[in-house]
């Protein structure tokens, strides 16, 4: 997998896409209705950047194809003469997370059983823990195959505590510059997700 190295690199970029009561397509069927469409940029900017930052979101199958598209995202910031380091690459991540891996492969399966046909990712697509999630989010950083994610919670009622309350605390004690006036609006919109999907429902470690 080739690298990008130009210019200076920029901090590790989060944010966060929510729609309706989550981007599966039989989220919608959940008894949470879900909230307004919204994307939130979870990370401070830096003080010390001369202009704004311009993000560009990509979708890719595979690391491999995120990692081609953000250097050719780079590489064509550079050729016209822009410092690519403010040029932010984030790549969709599709969310499904709980307690544990087997538990969010069979939230996964019961949405995918209301449909015709299992739902097919249009992006990277995660299903597994908190932690892990924290884990792919710095590795895509660290070895440059993208400067952050948008991630994208398949269901708001179950994954968006998880997220809110678990993910994203291990990656600001991993030292992600993340804005804690958008996390607090994160976490709101987790706690009102959950209350709304029942109180069946576990809260978060």
């Amino acid at each position: 997998m080739s690298r990008w190295i130009i210019g200076a690199r920029p901090p590790l970029h989060v944010a966060l896409e929510l729609a309706g009561a989550g981007h599966h397509e039989a989220a919608a069927s959940d008894s949470y209705a879900g909230g307004p469409d919204e994307w939130l940029n979870l990370t401070t900017a830096d003080p010390a950047q001369r202009r704004p930052s311009s993000i560009v979101r990509i979708q890719a199958p595979d690391l491999a194809a995120a990692q081609q598209q953000t250097a050719r995202i780079k590489a064509a910031a550079a050729g016209e003469g822009y410092d690519s380091s403010a040029v932010i690459v984030l790549v969709d991540v599709e969310v499904m997370i709980a307690h544990d891996a087997p538990t969010a492969r069979r939230e996964l399966a019961r949405l995918d059983c209301r449909l015709t046909a299992p739902s097919v990712p249009a992006s990277l697509r995660y299903v597994g823990t908190p932690a892990g999630l924290a884990g792919l989010i710095s590795d895509i950083h660290a070895v440059h195959v993208a400067d952050g994610v948008t991630l994208q919670p398949l269901v708001n009622s179950e994954v968006l505590g998880h997220i809110a309350f678990r993910t994203l605390p291990w990656l600001e004690s991993s030292g992600a510059p993340l804005s804690a006036q958008q996390v607090a609006v994160v976490r709101r919109r987790a706690l009102r997700a959950r209350t709304g999907r029942g109180a069946d429902h576990r809260q978060p470690a």
